[in-house]
Formats: C-alpha cells, structure tokens, sequence
C-alpha cells in the first residue's frame, strides 16, 4: 500500500488532491486483514459447521449468527468480511441437519437450539459474545439472550417476524424453501415475492436461487421446536441491549413487526429500517446492514 500511496503522491500537486489521498490512506489503514475458513465444531452430542470470518486481531469480539428457517450460512456470505474488516469475528452457524452439521431435530425445543450455540462458543472457549439471528433465526437467538442473559453482550435481530402476519399469499415461501421441482425462473417469481423488495437487481435475485439449497428436515425440525416453545419464554430476548434491523419492503416479516418491538422494549431496543430492502436485508444491502450492527456493537462492546 506504502508503494501505491507514494506513487499517487508523485502525481498529486493540489492540497485537494493531497487531502483526497489523506483520506484514502486513513481508509485503506482502518480496513483489518481477516481471515475466512471453514471450521467443524463437534460438541459431543453433534457436530457442526461453521463458516468463520474474523479480523486478525487476537481481541476480535465475536458474533455468532444464525440464518434463516431451513438455511445455510450463505446468507452471511456479503456480511461476514466487512465485520470481518472492521475488527470483528463473524461465525455463522449451520444448524441441525443443515450442510455437514448433525444432530437430533426430533421433539426438540428452541432452548435445545440455543444450547448448541453455547456448546459452539464452549468448544472455542468464547465466554461472552454477542448474538445475530436472521429470520427464524431470530427466535433461537431470543431463547438464547432469556436463558443465558450473562454470555451475551447484545442481540441482533434481522428481519424478524411473528407478530405481524405476513403479506404474501399463504404457502408462497414454503413453496420456495421446500418444492425442489422448481424451474430457475419459478424460484426467482417466488424469491421476489418472499425475500426481495422490487428494487433489488435481478442478479442478485437470479444469484440467491442458484444456490439456493433445501434442508427439509432442518426445517421441519426448527418448526417443531418453535412449536415446542411457550412464546413467553422467548419472546422478551432477556433484558440487554437490542438491535432490530428491518427491510422497508419485506413481506414476509413486515416491518410494522419493528415498529410494536420499539413499541414494547422502548429504549432499550434500537430499530433500523432499510429502504429498498425485504425479507433477504443482508443480501441485498449488505454495506447498510453491516454499518448499523457495526455502530451498535460499538456502543456494546464487550
């Protein structure tokens, strides 16, 4: 970069130009090296797979996050390196029966699926951390901060639904998520209608199908669990500092959900919305997303 910089230098005679560079430079310096891998977690009752973006820094904070009902990681696949470069270490979690990670996924409870997220953080010897979930995510992320409010710093919800019905007709993300007969151009009319505001690039849309995968049973399995759960013993997400980060356009979780957290948690729950964004937020405005947890965590650090 030293090399680069004294180049543009040589080039650069104006004080604009030269505090343009100043900035350049001050950005380039604020950006961390990090690191991507694949790393297998195997806690005893099951293993599982986890796809790790970290700063190098040895006191990187770390993120555990959670995807969506029946999703892989993939879903972090745009957010992971920017906390990664902003000092951060970012492991998202394939859950039960999802991508190589095993499991039980049968009369479970969502207590049961935030204890894998404890088991995860024993194994790598993280006490405190804190706590994303995306979607149906959210819901385990929730049980999580009520039963083991000491191990989180704060909660980060993304596109979280359940006390607004949604606005697309019924069975439409089902029929997404779970009917592998689907032509490309089938999944991408049925994407836009779950997952993506109208606004969104067709290639981005057009990216999301083509990898996206089918974990039936998971999802099956994280229903159940949900299903297994009072609502009251995981809806409060514990007494810490939350973050709810929520897509303008999303219809499968619409933001008037939002709207009643703030409503009930007041202060203590901050709410973002991002325009020209739905219900796949961190896929379609990754840099928007990334920028409000990053000032968040900020004022949570650990």
């Amino acid at each position: 970069m030293d090399g680069i910089m004294n180049f543009l230098e040589m080039l650069c005679k104006t004080s604009l130009c030269m505090a343009l560079l100043l900035m350049i430079s001050l950005k380039l310096a604020s950006a961390q090296a990090s690191t991507f891998q694949e790393v297998s977690v195997d806690v005893g009752y099951a293993k599982f797979l986890t796809h790790v973006w970290s700063a190098e820094s040895t006191e990187a904070e770390t993120i555990f996050a959670l995807p969506g009902s029946g999703a892989d990681v993939s879903r972090y696949q745009y957010l992971g390196p920017i906390l990664a470069e902003a000092g951060y270490k970012l492991v998202a979690i394939n859950q039960r029966g999802i991508l190589g990670s095993s499991g039980n996924l049968e009369q479970i409870t969502l207590r049961d699926l935030a204890g894998d997220v404890i088991a995860i953080a024993d194994n790598m010897k993280i006490e405190k951390f804190h706590m994303a979930g995306w979607a149906f995510g959210n819901r385990t992320s929730r049980m999580l901060a009520t039963t083991y409010p000491e191990r989180l710093a704060s909660l980060i919800l993304i596109a979280a639904g359940g006390l607004v019905p949604a606005l697309t007709e019924p069975g439409e993300l089902a029929k997404l998520l779970d009917d592998q007969t689907l032509s490309e151009e089938e999944k991408i009319h049925f994407a836009r209608r779950t997952m993506f505001s109208p606004e969104t690039e067709q290639n981005v849309v057009r990216n999301y199908v083509r990898g996206l995968t089918y974990w039936p049973e998971a999802r099956k399995g994280q229903t159940e669990a949900n299903r297994n759960t009072p609502l009251e013993d995981w809806a409060a997400g514990g007494e810490g500092p939350v973050l709810m980060i929520m897509g303008v356009n999303d219809l499968t979780a619409p933001i008037e959900n939002g709207y009643r957290m703030k409503a009930e948690h007041g202060d203590r729950l901050t709410l973002i919305s991002i325009e020209n964004a739905g219900h796949a937020v961190g896929l379609e405005k990754p840099k928007e997303v990334a920028e409000a947890m990053i000032e968040f965590l900020q004022k949570h650090a650990i």
